[in-house]
C-alpha cells in the first residue's frame, strides 16, 4: 500500500510547489525438484603457508565465497575440513590459493569433478586489497556460471530509501546486505529507486526542489541530473530491457497517469502517453520483452493489478482484492509480484499473479506489513520491505515464500528497494 499511498500523498503535496491464499512451491532445488549438486569445499591455501597475513586473507576469501555459494541455492555445499576425509557424494570440489603483494590480492581458483580430478574451471584472479569482497563475488559469480551455465547473483546491489538521517534518502547494499551506503544527500523525500539495465545509472523520485522530480544518478561518477521536472508527480516505472526508454507515472498536476519516454531525449523529451484514465494508474513495470506493462489502477474501485499490451493499447485487469499495489514483473516472464491485501482488515502482504489472472498466490501471512516486491535479476528471490522487525526494514525470501532474511540492521525505514541488474 506504502506506493499507491506515496504516490496520492505527493501528488497532493506537488501543487504546492507547482500549480485468495493459496500456497505456492517454486524450488530453488535443481530440475524438476531434484536435490542441488554437492560441493565440497575445502579450506583455501595461503600461497605460502608461513605468511600469517596470507592464511588470514584465504580465510576470509573463503568466507565470503562459502556464504555466496550457500546464497545461490546452486549447490549443497559442504566444509571439508580434513584432506583425508573427503565430501561423499560431492560433484564439484573448490579448492583455491590465496597471496598478497602489495596492495593487490592474488587467487588462483580450480572447480573440479570430485570424482575424478578433472578441472571444469580454472582462473587467476587479481585485485586491489581494498575489492577482496568483490573479487570473491566474482569468484562465486564465475562458479556458478562454470557449473550450472547461469548467471549468478553475488555482485548484484539493492537500492532502497531510508530515513535514518531524519529525511528520505537512497541507499545502496550489497545483495547479502553488507556494504551498506548512502547515495544521495538531498535533505528531503528521494525515493522509488530504479536501477538501468547496464546498472550504470540509477533513477529515483526527489522533492529536492520543490516538486517531485526524476532524477538520474550516475553510480560510477556520482553526479546526479534532473530527467523530468514537469509539474506534478514524475515517477520512475522502469527502464526498457535495452535501457532505450523508461516507464513513467506523471500527473502533470492532475490525476497520475502512465507515460513511456525515451531516455537519451533528457529533460527536453516528449513523453509519450499510455494511459488516459480520470482516477489514478501508476507504478508501472515492463514484461521482460516490453511488450507490456503491468501497473496499479483504481478503475475500477479499489487499487487493482492491470495489464497494458503496449502495441493495441488493450488493458486487462488481473486481480480482484481488496487493495493491490507495487507490482514487479518476473525476469522470467511469468509471474508479476505485487502487495496486496484480500480484506479491509489484513495487514499487506506478499503475492504473485500469473500473466492470465488465473493463479493467484500468496508468499507472505502477516508477518508485519510486507510490501515493495523487487525481484532478482535471476527471478529466484524477492526482496520486499517489512515491518516484521517492528519498524520497516529489506528483506529477501526464495520466490516461492520460504527462507526469509533480513538483509541488513539499518537504523531509520528502509523501503522501496530496487535490484540491480547482474554484474558484468
Amino acid at each position: 500500500m506504502i506506493r499507491f499511498a506515496l504516490l496520492a500523498a505527493l501528488a497532493s503535496l506537488a501543487p504546492s510547489y507547482a500549480a485468495a491464499q493459496t500456497e505456492v512451491k517454486l524450488a530453488l532445488s535443481g530440475a524438476a525438484g531434484q536435490p542441488n549438486p554437492g560441493l565440497a569445499l575445502p579450506p583455501f591455501e595461503a600461497q605460502d603457508p608461513r605468511i600469517g597475513a596470507d592464511a588470514l586473507l584465504a580465510k576470509d576469501l573463503r568466507d565470503i565465497v562459502r556464504q555466496d555459494l550457500m546464497l545461490s541455492r546452486r549447490f549443497d555445499v559442504s566444509d571439508e575440513d580434513n584432506a583425508s576425509e573427503p565430501v561423499k557424494g560431492a560433484t564439484w570440489r573448490l579448492n583455491a590459493k590465496v597471496s598478497k603483494s602489495a596492495d593487490k590480492v592474488m587467487a588462483v581458483v580450480k572447480l573440479a569433478n570430485a570424482a575424478g580430478g578433472e578441472a571444469v574451471f580454472e582462473r587467476t584472479y587479481k585485485m586491489d586489497a581494498a575489492w577482496t569482497r568483490a573479487m570473491a563475488h566474482r569468484i562465486a559469480d564465475d562458479i556458478v556460471k562454470a557449473a550450472t551455465g547461469r548467471d549468478g547473483i553475488a555482485r548484484t546491489r539493492i537500492a532502497f530509501a531510508n530515513n535514518r538521517t531524519g529525511h528520505k534518502e537512497i541507499w545502496v547494499m550489497d545483495y547479502d546486505g553488507d556494504a551498506v551506503k548512502r547515495l544521495t544527500d538531498n535533505k528531503s523525500i528521494s525515493l522509488l529507486p530504479r536501477f538501468s539495465p547496464d546498472g550504470r545509472t540509477l533513477g529515483y523520485t526527489s522533492y529536492k526542489d520543490g516538486n517531485p522530480d526524476l532524477w538520474f544518478l550516475d553510480l560510477e561518477t556520482g553526479r546526479s541530473r534532473i530527467f523530468s521536472s514537469e509539474q506534478g508527480l514524475n515517477i520512475a516505472g522502469g527502464f526498457s530491457p535495452d535501457g532505450s526508454k523508461i516507464l513513467m507515472t506523471l500527473s502533470r498536476g492532475k490525476s497520475p497517469n502512465l507515460f513511456l519516454k525515451e531516455v537519451a531525449g533528457g529533460s527536453a523529451g516528449p513523453a509519450e502517453r499510455l494511459t488516459s484514465h480520470f482516477g489514478a494508474d501508476s507504478t508501472p513495470t515492463f514484461s521482460p520483452d516490453a511488450r507490456q506493462v503491468a501497473f496499479v489502477s483504481d478503475r475500477s474501485g479499489n487499487p487493482q493489478i492491470h495489464v497494458l499490451d503496449i502495441p493495441t493499447k488493450k488493458i486487462t485487469r488481473l486481480t480482484t482484492l481488496n487493495w493491490c499495489d507495487a507490482p514487479a514483473w518476473s525476469p522470467t516472464g511469468e509471474w508479476i509480484a505485487f502487495a496486496g491485501r484480500a480484506h479491509n482488515k489484513d495487514k499487506m502482504d506478499i503475492f504473485l499473479v500469473d500473466i492470465t489472472g488465473g493463479q493467484l498466490r500468496q508468499l507472505t501471512h502477516g508477518e508485519g506489513s510486507n510490501e515493495d516486491p523487487a525481484w532478482s535479476p535471476d527471478g529466484r528471490f524477492l526482496a520486499f520491505s517489512s515491518t516484521r522487525g517492528k519498524r520497516s526494514q529489506i528483506w529477501v525470501m526464495d520466490s516461492d515464500g520460504s527462507a526469509p532474511r533480513l538483509m541488513a540492521e539499518v537504523p531509520g525505514s528502509s523501503v522501496t528497494p530496487h535490484w540491480s541488474p547482474v554484474g558484468r
